[in-house]
């Protein structure tokens, strides 16, 4: 299953896949979710990077047991990966004081 989201100024696509249990490969034991994050305006969202990607992530030290639940922690977990990429609302520019009047 997938979910796009954008997010501010960034792309994402957000990934669950079912496991299988290996001793029983018709068994399932949950999902794992992952995503990538790219930038709506195709610039580069970290250095020379076009995309940024999650490892496969999962609950604590299970897998999800549904689908939206993965696919919900994955939009989190990219929200706060975004938060870390998006440039500081109220910083000033370098050289200007935050105290000067205009």
């Amino acid at each position: 299953m997938k979910r796009r989201v954008t997010i501010g100024e960034y792309e994402v696509l957000i990934e669950a896949v079912q496991q299988l249990d290996p001793a029983q490969l018709a068994a399932a034991i949950g999902y794992v979710v992952r995503y990538s994050i790219a930038r709506t305006d195709c610039r580069p969202v970290r250095g020379d990077l076009p995309s940024v990607h999650s490892y496969d992530l999962i609950d604590g030290t299970d897998n999800f047991h549904s689908v939206d639940a993965a696919l919900d922690y994955g939009e989190a977990k990219a929200r706060d990966d975004i938060a870390t990429l998006s440039p500081k609302v109220n910083r000033t520019h370098p050289g200007i004081s935050a105290y000067a009047r205009s």
